[in-house]
Formats: C-alpha cells, sequence, structure tokens
C-alpha cells in the first residue's frame, strides 16, 4: 500500500504549485512562465522521486527543504513580478498550508490504522477542496493587496517564515512512530496556531490596504476638485477669448477682403499669420475625453502658457482605462509640473515648449514628455535618475512616475540628449472584469 502513500505525496507537490500560482504574479507572460515553472518542476521530480524510491519517504520529507523549497523558491523568484517580501510571504504561505494540510491527513491515516487508504482519499479530496476555495473566495482579493499594498510585508514574510520551518520541524513522517503525549500536544498546538497565525496577518496586510486606500481616494478627491475649480477658469478665459474671436472675426474677414481687392497679398500673409496666432493662443477646452487627463493637460497647458511656453500635444486616450485614475493622475501631474520647472530656468528670449504624446498600443499605454533644458540635470549614481535644482525636499517627480511605471510592469526611460529631456514609459494596462 505504499503506493498510495507516494502518489499521495507526489499530488500534494503538485498542488502546492497549483496554489502558488492561483496567488502568483509573474513578471513574464503566464505562456512563458508556465513552461519555465513546469520545466524546473519536472527537473525537481526527476531528481527527487529516485531519492524517495531509493531512501524512503522518511527521507526526502527531512530534506525536500533542500531538494524541493529552496530550488523552487529561487526559480519563481526569478520569474515573480514582485521580487520583495510580498514574493516570500506567498512562498511561505503556500507552501504552509500545504505541508499543514499533509500533517493533518497524515494524523487521519494514524487513527484509522496507518494504511495510507485514508491519506490518499483525503489528500486527493482537500487540496482540491482548498484550491476550489482560493479560487472562488480567496484569489481576487489577494491579488488586489498584492498590486495595491507594496509595505510592512518583510515582517509578515519572516513571521511566515519562522511558522514555515517550525511546522516542517515538528512534522512527523509517516513511517516515524507517534511522539509520546506531550509532543503530540506540542504539535496540535502547532497545527491550530498557523490558520490563526495566518488569519490575523492577511486581516492586518487587509486593513493596512484599505485604510492606504482611503488615503489615496481622498486624495484624488481633494485633486479632483482642485482640477474642477482650475478647469472652471480656464473654461471662462477660453469662452471669452472664443466670445472676443467671434466679435472679431468679421471687422478681419473685411481687412482681408480689402488686402486681397488691392492685391497687398504680403501684407495679408502677414495678416494672416497674425490672426492664426492670436487664434493658437485660446486655450483648449477639451484636449482628450479623459475627464482626469483632460483635467490635467488642460490646466498644464494654461500653466505652460504663462510661463512663455507652447505646449504641443498628441493624445488619443478613451473616455476609460482600467488604469486607476489615482495612478495616472500622479504620474501625468508630475510629468507636467517637472516640465514646467525645466522650462522656467530657459530665458525668455530662447524658445520654450512642452511636448506630451500618449496613446494606446495594444494593452500598453504610451506615455512620453519631451521639453527643452537650461541646465543640465544632475545624476544621482545611487538610483541612476536626477537631482533636483530646489534642494532638499524636493526631486521626488521622476520617483512617483517610476514608481506608477514599475506597478504596470514597466520601467521609467529618460535621457538627456542636445539640451532636451526626453522621459517615456509604456504601462501595461490590467485587463478589465469582462476580458
Amino acid at each position: 500500500m505504499t503506493v498510495l502513500r507516494d502518489i499521495s505525496f507526489l499530488w500534494s507537490m503538485l498542488h502546492i504549485i497549483v496554489l502558488f500560482l492561483l496567488l502568483f504574479e509573474p513578471r513574464y507572460s503566464w505562456k512563458s512562465t508556465l513552461i519555465a515553472a513546469f520545466a524546473g518542476w519536472t527537473v525537481l521530480l526527476v531528481i527527487n522521486v529516485p531519492i524517495m524510491v531509493w531512501m524512503g519517504h522518511s527521507f526526502i520529507m527531512r530534506v525536500a527543504f533542500f531538494s524541493c523549497t529552496i530550488p523552487s523558491a529561487v526559480l519563481f523568484f526569478l520569474l515573480s513580478k514582485y521580487r520583495d517580501g510580498r514574493f516570500f510571504f506567498l512562498f511561505c504561505l503556500t507552501d504552509t498550508v500545504s505541508f499543514w494540510l499533509m500533517q493533518i491527513t497524515n494524523f487521519f491515516d494514524r487513527l484509522t490504522g496507518n494504511t495510507y487508504i485514508i491519506m490518499f482519499v483525503t489528500r486527493i479530496i482537500l487540496f482540491l477542496l482548498m484550491d476550489l476555495v482560493f479560487w472562488k473566495s480567496l484569489r481576487k482579493p489577494y491579488l488586489d493587496l498584492q498590486r495595491k499594498l507594496d509595505k510592512d510585508w518583510w515582517l509578515f514574510a519572516a513571521i511566515g517564515g519562522l511558522y514555515y520551518l517550525l511546522i516542517m520541524v515538528t512534522s512527523v513522517p509517516v513511517s516515524s512512530p507517534m511522539p509520546d503525549t506531550i509532543g503530540l500536544v506540542r504539535i496540535i498546538l502547532v497545527l491550530l496556531l498557523m490558520p490563526l497565525t495566518y488569519l490575523t496577518v492577511l486581516r492586518s496586510l487587509w486593513r493596512q490596504m484599505r485604510e492606504s486606500q482611503s488615503q489615496k481616494e481622498l486624495e484624488l478627491m481633494a485633486a479632483r476638485d482642485e482640477l474642477r475649480w482650475e478647469n472652471l477658469r480656464i473654461l471662462q478665459n477660453s469662452s471669452a477669448a472664443l466670445a472676443q474671436a467671434r466679435h472679431d472675426i468679421l471687422g478681419n474677414l473685411g481687412i482681408l477682403q480689402a488686402l486681397s481687392h488691392q492685391g497687398e497679398y504680403e501684407k495679408l500673409d502677414e495678416y494672416l499669420a497674425r490672426i492664426t496666432q492670436q487664434t493658437s493662443e485660446i486655450l483648449p477646452l477639451k484636449i482628450t475625453g479623459h475627464s482626469i487627463a483632460n483635467a490635467i493637460l488642460t490646466q498644464g497647458a494654461e500653466r505652460i502658457k504663462e510661463a512663455g511656453a507652447k505646449l504641443h500635444y498628441q493624445v488619443e486616450l478613451p473616455d476609460t482605462l482600467t488604469i486607476p485614475d489615482e495612478d495616472l493622475a500622479a504620474f501625468l501631474m508630475n510629468l507636467v509640473n517637472n516640465a514646467i520647472d525645466a522650462i522656467k530656468e530657459i530665458p525668455r528670449e530662447r524658445s520654450r515648449w512642452v511636448e506630451i504624446t500618449i496613446h494606446i498600443r495594444d494593452r500598453y499605454l504610451f506615455i512620453e514628455g519631451r521639453n527643452p533644458y537650461e541646465r543640465s540635470p544632475d545624476p544621482d549614481n545611487e538610483n541612476g535618475r536626477f537631482l533636483s535644482h530646489k534642494g532638499a525636499g524636493h526631486g521626488y517627480g521622476l520617483k512617483i512616475m517610476e514608481n506608477v511605471a514599475h506597478r504596470y510592469q514597466s520601467e521609467l526611460q529618460f535621457e538627456t540628449k542636445d539640451s532636451i529631456f526626453l522621459v517615456r514609459t509604456a504601462l501595461l494596462m490590467p485587463q478589465s472584469e469582462q476580458e
């Protein structure tokens, strides 16, 4: 009957991978990730199964940490989107839950005659139920937790790691004799402590995420209110300029007609150029249909005009995006602010301009900003970005933009050439619920 024991062990190992992948966010495409994952685990099985057959089940349980756990941790670390405490906490969580089920089914089998039949049946059922529960109820909130909370994970990863070692040390292999009463009580207490520990940790993380999200929502609401008032003022200014333009249009047409009849074509061209320049200085009321992007860009256009510069833009956006408004607003506001700070340092007799390009290609939101600068930015050798000329307390704009880029599996690229500063990224937009 040892074949049932060995099959149940392999079944358990397989479902550790399944559970991990349910909660895992890859750095690469799922196709590449699954190919690499199952190739790696095939190699581990080829190594560990002969060891189990040759040395016995109890031996493989003692060395599993070194022959399975550490190699798989290295493999998935290389494939993971999050290479920080989030990865190590998830790794400890999935391994601990799986070994917890293995230990419980082991005790069930011991209590019913140690035939391995109960172990086999209960592991088949319980591991499938575990996958179903995580898929139906826990997967989506846990993925949200990983995406929206990026701090305090190391502390909880350490707790998970210590508990993982604790359950490994106290586990009793199926071929080993049962411990005495004190040892048995100790194991039961460890098994009872596991779900309580992880439920407490996850509840604490969820509460932190909700508090952080609430704070971001309040900040976004405040920013929206400010943008609404600014855009109302811009609307009034633009409306007044348009009303004046409509008032002047008949007079301008009469002058153009007179110049044409008189054959004053050079003066006609000059007058047309002057009218065109005046018209182009009227601030746009709508740059894009996306309300947040439009509010930031129209406000930026006015501030750029006040700085004696011209905004050139090519913006093609739908009315809604799967990227949350707070992330898009943080990126665009810092993009505009950094450009304005740079052009203000340029003497007014020189050309001042800002160029912004935003469009969607496949699932990527491409954002690029270009502007001239007077003083070459000082590179920060520690992080590869640039230091602010404003001194302490400034220079966080690029860091914020970089954090947003990383959140959507992208990098923030920037370069300085011919006194032009360029920054760009391509954010991988999350799939909508309907996709």
